[in-house]
This record gives structure tokens, C-alpha cells and sequence, in this order.
């Protein structure tokens, strides 16, 4: 009789544990999932987005993240048309003339603060003014590009003194150029910055582009909003999807908030989806300990309207200033740090 029982009960723990099992399966199964659309490594909009997947944030938030990494003006052109809803790489000073085209997004929260680094190989370069009659290499296209111009500007470059060679060659092809001679300077972000410097084995340098005093000086802020989380304005309208993207928000805090304390474990966790190594990837996560804000867009509209409607049209990075209808659109109202189930 007591085996009897003693199966019974075994047989019963066993079916409870089986169903929780399965249970569970189910659930992860049915999470909703998020797709969102980075730019290609060694980008640092992979970052986070990576190291969400890596710590099961995602999970955690009960969504699953879906990442699709593409080049810069596949994901920039693929946003604009609405063909990807979700862009973790809107460069303000960038998707701001898509919004003068008619483009229907608008952007939820800053990522990443402006910074951009200048690598060069010739030691006695050690200023920006020193790139006057030099042959700099970037990619034009990018809202980056957009910023640094204004910052090399204000800093007294006179970019009609340097010879601009726009690529979106990246990685080791752009470091080719470099080492070859072939340029005089790559204009990258802190990434590829960091990852040009490791590679270089000390032949090579960073200089930043940003200067803190020159930017106070016209906003009276200590950072720059650049890379956003822009979405299409009819697939924020979905409720589903407003519940899905504050689980996103709250996701991007956490992972936000691991890189800042644990640089050297972010870097461990996330370097091969950011095609670095790991040290250069660690150097620049502690280099940069201020590069991510996540916050609201919103509280920063004053200086997303002196960015798009005074320095950057005057700087000639947009046709012309942003209606105050346009920047009302861009910078959505939407409450990403609402409640959600």
C-alpha cells in the first residue's frame, strides 16, 4: 500500500513538474516579440540591444527581442519608408530631413549622446585645426557626420581647408585606408574609434570631437541628444505595441545601467555582436561613461529644436529649419515610462 502511494505521489510531482514545464514553454513562446533594427557592427547602437538579449532582459520584460543589423543607408532608408516600424539608430541631426521629406516616425527616447572621435597616425597631430589641409575620411551620410561637421566648425576648422572623403567602408577597410596613407584621418564613432587604436598597437590616435565648453556655451546643456529610438507613428499608435515598446524602455535602463557599473562585464557579454575585441571594446565602455542617456526625448525638446532649427541648417545639415509642427511630430509625447503588465 505504501508503494502504491509512494508511486502515486512520484507519478503526481512528476506530472505537476511536466505541465509547469510546459507551462513555461508555452509562455516563452507566446511572449510578443519586438523587431528592431540596429545599425551593422561595429556600431555602438548594437550594444545595447545585445546585451538585452545576453542577460535576458528581454525575457525578464516579458517581450522577446529581435535584432536585424544592417548597413547604415539600408537601415536609414528602410526607416524612412516605413519598411522597418523600429529604428534603434535615429540620429536626430540625420532622420530630421526625412521628417521635411514627409516621413511619418517620430522618436520615443535618446540612446546615445553625441561624441565622435578623429584617428590619426602622424604623432604631431594633436588638435582638430590641424586637419586643414588633410584628407579625412567618414561616412557622410550618417547624422555623426552631420554633428561633428558643426562641432569642427565651431571649433575653428575651416572644412573648406580639408579634403572630406565620404566611404561607408568600416572596420578594417577604413583603417586600410589610414595605415596606407591613403588617408590622413577617419572621422568614426567611439567604437570604430577604440577598435582603430587597439589595432593600431599604439601606431595610432584618437582625438575627441566633442568639447563640453563649446556646447554649453550656445545650449547651456553638458550633453548632446543624438542616437534615438524612432519608431512610425502608426505602429506607436497600436496599443499592443505602446506596451510593448515601455517594456522595451525598462529593458534599455537595465542594460543602460549594467554597461555604466560593469564595463568589463558589458564588454565580455557583448563584444562579438559588436565585432571588437574585447579590451578595445572595454576601453571605450569605460572612456565613455556618460555616451548613454536613456531618456524621454521629450524633456530635451528645447535642445533638439536648437540642434534642428538654428546649428544644423545653418551648418548646412538640413535644407532649411524645422517648422515647430515638424519638431512637435518628431519628438513624440508618448509616456514611454507608463505602466505595462
Amino acid at each position: 500500500m505504501r508503494k502504491s502511494c509512494k508511486k502515486l505521489a512520484a507519478g503526481l510531482v512528476t506530472g505537476l513538474a511536466l505541465n509547469a514545464l510546459a507551462a513555461v514553454g508555452h509562455a516563452a513562446e507566446s511572449l510578443p516579440k519586438l523587431s528592431v533594427t540596429v545599425f551593422a557592427p561595429p556600431s555602438q547602437s548594437v550594444w545595447i540591444p545585445a546585451l538585452i538579449q545576453r542577460l535576458g532582459l528581454d525575457r525578464k520584460h516579458g517581450f522577446e527581442l529581435v535584432v536585424t543589423p544592417k548597413p547604415s543607408n539600408v537601415a536609414y532608408t528602410d526607416f524612412a519608408t516605413g519598411k522597418d516600424p523600429v529604428c534603434f539608430c535615429a540620429a536626430i541631426a540625420a532622420v530630421s530631413r526625412f521628417k521635411q521629406q514627409g516621413a511619418d516616425f517620430t522618436l520615443l527616447w535618446n540612446i546615445f549622446n553625441f561624441e565622435s572621435d578623429i584617428v590619426v597616425r602622424d604623432p604631431a597631430m594633436t588638435d582638430v585645426k590641424q586637419l586643414e589641409g588633410k584628407v579625412v575620411q567618414t561616412d557622410t551620410i550618417t547624422g555623426s557626420w552631420a554633428l561633428s561637421k558643426w562641432f569642427l566648425q565651431a571649433r575653428g576648422v575651416d572644412l573648406g581647408k580639408v579634403k572630406i572623403k565620404s566611404s561607408s567602408a568600416r572596420g578594417a577597410a577604413g583603417l586600410a585606408e589610414l595605415q596606407l596613407g591613403r588617408v590622413d584621418a577617419l572621422l568614426v564613432n567611439p567604437t570604430e574609434g577604440a577598435a582603430a587604436v587597439a589595432q593600431g598597437k599604439a601606431s595610432l590616435r584618437a582625438l575627441p570631437v566633442f568639447d563640453k565648453a563649446v556646447w554649453q556655451q550656445v545650449s547651456g546643456t553638458d550633453f548632446v541628444p543624438s542616437i534615438t529610438l524612432g519608431v512610425a507613428s502608426a505602429w506607436i499608435a497600436d496599443k499592443a505595441n505602446q506596451d510593448l515598446v515601455r517594456k522595451f524602455y525598462a529593458a534599455n535602463r537595465e542594460a543602460a545601467a549594467f554597461i555604466q557599473q560593469q564595463p568589463a562585464q558589458a564588454a565580455k557579454l557583448v563584444a562579438k555582436d559588436a565585432q571588437m575585441d574585447v579590451p578595445a571594446l572595454q576601453g571605450v565602455l569605460e572612456r565613455y561613461r556618460d555616451l548613454m542617456r536613456i531618456e524621454p526625448l521629450r524633456r530635451h525638446i528645447k535642445t533638439v529644436a536648437l540642434l534642428t532649427q538654428k546649428l544644423l541648417p545653418e551648418g548646412g545639415q538640413l535644407p532649411r529649419p524645422l517648422t515647430d509642427a515638424e519638431l512637435d511630430a518628431l519628438v513624440s509625447t508618448f509616456h514611454v515610462e507608463g505602466r505595462h503588465e
